[in-house]
């Protein structure tokens, strides 16, 4: 599958300056939220309320974007109930977040590529567990929209510093998120694609993509298959 085609698409659904307010609005919640866990505990390790706290901080700034045309923010509960997180939708595309916690942004471009992925779905289903469940809004190229993953890294809590993301990824899972990922990327390499907007480009149809994605998925499965 054409990576490239995939972070046009998400390019095209959600324009430069909405992708910029998730962005801001991210980095202002991880302040909020550090300058609020070192207030508040003293004694107490931040492993604990620490990344409780940085998710619903950057779930509630999320929230707190204004509706515009074509991008709005809906507050979802999880199942089973007890937790809640913001769905952003942009077209046919869907964004969720979850916050990764570890000491550096993953080698995105490295050769072990197939087994970071693997241990990255490994924290998400730790740390999202709803993202996984057969209830939660589908992951990847559903009926009617893409739905990405956007990662904010969180260094390790026995750092000191936690005002903001070591790094962001942008991500699109398989529509059965433990086999692997479609995209996969560090958000800084997706501007690039928005500076091609305007190079005459068609626009994608998701029906197209969404098949074309179907399409790979298959064939890596009939591959992995096939190798055992």
């Amino acid at each position: 599958m054409n990576q490239e085609e995939i972070s046009r698409f998400i390019c095209q659904e959600l324009p430069r300056n909405h992708l910029q307010r998730v962005l801001e609005s991210i980095e202002v919640a991880f302040n909020e939220s550090d300058r609020h866990l070192k207030a508040t505990y003293q004694e107490v390790p931040l492993a604990g309320p620490g990344p409780q706290s940085h998710h619903y901080m950057v779930q509630e700034a999320l929230l707190g974007l204004p509706e515009d045309e074509g991008f709005e923010v809906s507050n979802q509960s999880t199942r089973p109930a007890g937790g809640h997180y913001a769905l952003i939708r942009a077209g046919s595309l869907q964004v969720t977040t979850s916050i990764i916690t570890m000491g550096r942004t993953p080698p995105i471009r490295d050769a072990g590529f197939r087994r970071l992925l693997a241990l990255i779905n490994k924290r998400l289903e730790r740390q999202h567990p709803d993202l996984f469940s057969s209830s939660a809004s589908p992951l990847g190229p559903s009926q009617d929209s893409l739905h990405a993953l956007l990662l904010p890294y969180v260094a390790k809590w026995s750092e000191t510093d936690h005002s903001s993301p070591v790094g962001m990824a942008v991500a699109v899972p398989y529509s059965d998120p433990r086999t692997g990922f479609h995209l996969f990327m560090d958000v800084n390499q997706l501007w690039q694609h928005y500076d091609e907007q305007g190079d005459g480009l068609e626009d994608i149809a998701y029906p197209t993509l969404r098949d074309r994605m179907r399409h790979a998925e298959s064939r890596d499965q009939s591959e992995e298959g096939g190798s055992e």
